[in-house]
C-alpha cells in the first residue's frame, strides 16, 4: 500500500510539473504568432505608404506638367490687364497686343483690344442714359461705353471692341450668339449695327462678341435680339428707329 501511494503521489507531482511546461510552450507559440502578425502588419503599412507616396508624386508631376503647358501656351506678345471705368490706362506699343478688361456688368464685361507700334492712353466711361437701340434689339447691358484714346485711333495695327459674357449669364439662359456691338450715330441718337460698323464675330468657346473696327473712339453698346435677354434698358433707352446708316 505504501508503495502504491508513493507511486500515485509521484505521478501527480510529475503531472503538475508537466502543466507549466505546456503553458510555456503555448505562450511561446502565441508570442511567435503575435510577432508574425506585427511583422505582416508592418509590411502592409510600408506597402501602403509606398503606394501613397507614388500617388502623390504622380499628382505632383501631373500638376507640374499642366503648369508647364499653361506657361507654354501664354503668348509673350500679348498683355492682359484690368481697368476701371473713368480711369486712364496705358496701352503699350511695340506691336504687343494689349487686352484691357473692364468690370463685369449685368451679363458680362467690355474688353478693348489694342495693338500698335506706338503707345496710347485709353479711357472708357459708362453712360447710364444711352441713346436708342436698333429695331428688333434690346440692350444687353443697361449702359453704353464711351471710348477715348489719347494719341488717336488712326492706322492702328489692331483695334477691337469686345464683349465677354459671364458664366452666370450663360447659366441663366441668355443667348448672345446673335448679339451685336453697336456704335452710336450722334445725329439720330440711335445705335448702328451691321457690316458698316465693323467686322463682327461670335467666339463660342469664350462666349464672346468681338468687333474689329477702324476707329474705336466713340460710344458703343451691346445688343441682343428682342427677347434673348432680360436686361432692363437704361433710362431714356429703348427699341426705336431701326438700323441707322453709319454717320
Amino acid at each position: 500500500m505504501k508503495l502504491n501511494y508513493s507511486i500515485l503521489m509521484a505521478v501527480q507531482v510529475l503531472s503538475v510539473l508537466a502543466h507549466p511546461s505546456g503553458g510555456k510552450k503555448q505562450t511561446t507559440t502565441a508570442v511567435a504568432a503575435a510577432a508574425g502578425t506585427e511583422v505582416a502588419a508592418s509590411a502592409v503599412s510600408t506597402i501602403a505608404d509606398a503606394a501613397a507616396a507614388t500617388t502623390t508624386a504622380a499628382g505632383a508631376a501631373t500638376t507640374s506638367a499642366a503648369a508647364v503647358k499653361e506657361e507654354e501656351e501664354k503668348d509673350p506678345n500679348e498683355v492682359v490687364q484690368q481697368s476701371k471705368f473713368g480711369v486712364a490706362v496705358n496701352l503699350g506699343g511695340g506691336d504687343i497686343k494689349t487686352d484691357t478688361n473692364f468690370p463685369v456688368g449685368k451679363n458680362g464685361n467690355l474688353e478693348i483690344e489694342f495693338k500698335n507700334t506706338a503707345a496710347r492712353v485709353l479711357r472708357v466711361t459708362e453712360n447710364t442714359t444711352p441713346g436708342t437701340a436698333p429695331t428688333g434689339f434690346d440692350f444687353l447691358e443697361p449702359v453704353s461705353y464711351k471710348v477715348e484714346l489719347g494719341g488717336g485711333a488712326k492706322n492702328l495695327t489692331l483695334q477691337k471692341v469686345d464683349y465677354i459674357q459671364s458664366a452666370a449669364s450663360k447659366a441663366a439662359g441668355v443667348d448672345i450668339s446673335k448679339g451685336q456691338v453697336g456704335r452710336l450715330c450722334a445725329e439720330s441718337n440711335t445705335f448702328v449695327v451691321g457690316a458698316g460698323v465693323g467686322e463682327l464675330e461670335f467666339e463660342a468657346d469664350e462666349n464672346e462678341l468681338t468687333l474689329t473696327v477702324d476707329n474705336m473712339v466713340g460710344e458703343w453698346a451691346i445688343f441682343v435680339p428682342t427677347g434673348a435677354a432680360a436686361a432692363t434698358p437704361a433710362t431714356g433707352a429703348g427699341a426705336g428707329a431701326g438700323v441707322a446708316t453709319p454717320a
